[in-house]
């Protein structure tokens, strides 16, 4: 096994999981979201809300910058063609 390889698979993996800790994050983003506006006018449940919400937010813009590194390092150094946008394969 080269090292090519032992890159390929890596980015191979994290292209794999990218989308399912997407999902995750946006169904944050979203529960954040239905809990700001079930909690109109207690404080506390406001408060605990905006928290998903920012959370929700900071969690995809970390996955979708890991996901712009990935591609940048994959077409910089040759280990592949294309933007290599995240998938799930069956």
């Amino acid at each position: 096994m080269t090292l090519t390889d032992i890159i390929n698979m890596f980015i191979g993996i994290g292209l794999t999981i990218i989308p399912f800790l997407a999902s995750i994050a946006l169904l944050v983003f979203v529960w954040g979201v239905a809990r700001f506006i079930r909690a109109s006018g207690d404080e506390k449940a406001v408060k605990e809300s905006k928290n998903l919400l920012i959370w929700g937010v900071v969690g995809l813009f970390v996955l979708f910058t890991i996901w712009g590194i990935i591609s940048f390092l994959k077409n910089e150094f040759g280990f592949g063609s294309g933007v290599g946008i995240p998938q799930i394969h069956f």
